[in-house]
Formats: C-alpha cells, structure tokens, sequence
C-alpha cells in the first residue's frame, strides 16, 4: 500500500504525533545516531523529505546554514511550522512531482522513501542524484520491522546508493544499522567548481 497525502493528513488530526517522535528514547537515538554519520559539522542549505511534525528537522537544523523541509501531510507541515525554528523553512508539498529546485548541501530522506512506488522512487533518486551539490551528502534512513508499503527499507536504500553512486563515482558510503533501522550517508566527493 502506498498512502497518499489525504490518508495522512487524517492520521496526523487523528494523533498529533502517530510515531511518538516526541517522546521516543528510541526515536532519539536514532535521530543522534543517524546525524553522528555526517561527515561535515555544518552544511550551507539543508533539504528534508518527509519532515512529519519536525522533530528530526530540528535536529538537522542545527546542523544546517539553512533548511527546506517538505512534507505532503498538511497538519503535519503545521505543527512543524509551529517548533518556531528560526533558520528552518516547512512546506507542503509532494514528491517527486514538486521537488524544490537548486542544489542542496544536504539532501535527508529518513523513513520514507517507501511509501513511493517504484516509479516514483527512480524518479526521485534521479533528482536527488541531479540536485545534490558537489561536496555534498545525502541520508538516508528506514524503518525494517514490517510496514504497509511494498518496498522496503532496504530496497530503497540500495537504490538510492546505486543512483547516486552511478551519478557521482567519486563518493563515500558511511552506514549504521540497528536492530530494526539502517542509515546510510552518500558523500559526493566531486570537488566545488573552481575548487
């Protein structure tokens, strides 16, 4: 099953926070574990797929000059907004349909890259591949208990790292794993134009 933005809307008004994001030691290892994987202390523009309420995004923010996140879940996007995170910006919008344009020094798409079907996801992975700035990193991280959806974490992340690896052969692979979540970082290795 792939849930669409109306499926979640609905779950978010149903309950402020389905996932315990708030509240979950768990969630919060993960989110520090996940974040301890980048190569870099700082990243000049961050991009987040997938924000939920925004508490990784707040994370990730502190790590960032600045941050676009976007999610297709507009109560969702709301009390995102409503963390009053200073250099962070949240958007409503749907991927890979409107994803934003220009390059990003940090592209993270945590939990839910599955929740695509197959042609979206390669669609992604090619704008991912084509916005990720030269330096740059890209996370990925997901979910490998059981879930609705008909990839699994696994399987997008392993073609997420062939997507970009193909589109930047000069890279590295950082990853993590525990009980029941992977992580992965790309780093581009491609040197800055004029670098």
């Amino acid at each position: 099953m792939t849930r669409d933005a109306t499926s979640f809307d609905a779950l978010y008004k149903a309950e402020p926070d389905p996932w315990n994001y708030e509240t979950s030691a768990y969630e919060a290892e993960k989110y520090r574990r996940c974040l301890a994987l980048l190569p870099r202390c700082r990243y000049p523009r961050g991009l987040e797929i997938g924000c939920s309420i925004g508490v990784m995004s707040a994370e990730i923010a502190q790590r960032c000059d600045s941050l676009l996140a976007l999610d297709f879940a507009q109560t969702a996007v709301a009390r995102a907004r409503a963390r009053g995170i200073p250099n962070a910006r949240f958007e409503v919008a749907t991927i890979p349909a409107e994803w934003p344009a220009g390059r990003w020094d940090l592209i993270v798409l945590s939990e839910v890259l599955y929740y695509l079907g197959p042609a979206e996801l390669d669609r992604t992975v090619t704008l991912v591949a084509k916005s990720l700035a030269a330096g740059g990193c890209c996370l990925v991280a997901g979910y490998t208990g059981p879930t609705e959806t008909t990839l699994s974490a696994l399987d997008v992340q392993d073609r997420l790292l062939h997507g970009l690896a193909e589109a930047h052969p000069r890279h590295a692979i950082y990853k993590d794993r525990d009980a029941s979540w992977i992580a992965a970082i790309f780093e581009c290795r491609t040197c800055p134009a004029g670098g």
